[in-house]
C-alpha cells in the first residue's frame, strides 16, 4: 500500500463455470491521490437504478502507515454512475470526517 497513489472501483464478471474473470469496469485511477482511501471503500452495483454507488471512505486523509493513524482528517467521496459510464452523475464530497462504509437502503424495503 505504501507506494499506491491512487484507489479504484472495480467490477469483475465472473463465470464460474469456465472458470474466467474478466475486469468490464474500473473508476479511479484517473483521480489520483485526492480519491485515494487506503482504508475502506464500497463499490456496489444496483440492479433497480442501472447504476454503481461507490464509497472512497477514507480519500483526502493523510495516513502514516508507521504509526496507523490519519494526520489530517479524510473528506471522503460518495458516488454514483449510470452503468457503463466513464464519470459519476452525483458526486457528495463530505467535510473533514471519516467513515467506515456507505450501504444504499431502499428506504421502501426498510421501512415497510
Amino acid at each position: 500500500m505504501p507506494s499506491m497513489k491512487y484507489s479504484r472501483a472495480v467490477i469483475y464478471k465472473i463465470d464460474q463455470n469456465k472458470g474466467t474473470v474478466e475486469q468490464i469496469w474500473e473508476y479511479g485511477k484517473e483521480r489520483g491521490h485526492e480519491w485515494f482511501s487506503p482504508v475502506t471503500s464500497l463499490t456496489e452495483y444496483m440492479p433497480d437504478k442501472n447504476s454503481v454507488v461507490v464509497y472512497s471512505a477514507t480519500a483526502g486523509g493523510a495516513f502514516n502507515m508507521a504509526t496507523g493513524a490519519f494526520e489530517s482528517a479524510p473528506k471522503p467521496y460518495l458516488d454514483e454512475f449510470k452503468w457503463g459510464a466513464k464519470e459519476p452523475s452525483v458526486e457528495i464530497q463530505f467535510g473533514s470526517t471519516s467513515g467506515y462504509q456507505a450501504m444504499p437502503v431502499d428506504l421502501k424495503k426498510a421501512f415497510n
